[in-house]
């Protein structure tokens, strides 16, 4: 959980937000973010969510079991052109 704190603490940095501005859009006190993001209080799944949200993210819950799978496949997609599910039709003359 400590990572993901530490991420997000940093997309908001990269986005030029402050922690007032995000917590009047998670509809927070200042104080209670500046807690998270040190760690000091347990963060609520939907607040993690709803932070991740304002922030352009997503966060997403993976079992353990297939965690190292998950990083697996990320890993082979990087760098790679995805093909389109579908290809539109040739021109009809």
């Amino acid at each position: 959980m400590e990572a993901l704190i530490i991420e997000l603490r940093e997309i908001r940095k990269k986005k030029g937000m402050t922690q007032i501005e995000l917590a009047r859009q998670v509809g927070l006190p200042q104080s209670h973010i500046s807690a998270i993001e040190q760690g000091k209080i347990d963060l609520r799944v939907s607040t993690l969510i709803q932070i991740a949200r304002i922030l352009d993210h997503e966060a997403t819950l993976i079992p353990r079991q297939l965690d190292s799978f998950i990083k697996v496949m990320i890993k082979e997609k990087v760098g790679t052109e995805i093909e389109p599910r579908f290809q539109p039709d040739d021109e009809i003359d």
